[in-house]
């Protein structure tokens, strides 16, 4: 009995042992993921600013603000 246990508390040891590092890896790769992710919305961002274009969630929102401003504006006068 103190054997099958014993057993058994070594396997599980070295199953969490073994999810530990596969949980560190998936980390890495993770970080990694996020590095390359920022690189990528940088340089699409340069290139943007490149082309003077703006993506179209941004465009709408600015488009939003100036027609609420010319609104403000036309109410003023």
């Amino acid at each position: 009995m103190q054997e099958e246990l014993t057993k058994d508390l070594v396997t599980l040891e070295n199953e969490g042992k073994e999810l530990r590092t596969q949980l560190a890896g998936l980390d890495t790769q993770r970080q990694t993921l996020i590095a390359r992710i920022q690189q990528v919305d940088g340089a699409a961002a340069y290139l943007r600013g490149k082309l003077g274009t703006v993506p179209e969630d941004i465009a709408e929102e600015i488009a939003e603000e100036k027609s609420d401003e010319i609104t403000e504006d036309n109410s003023e006068a």
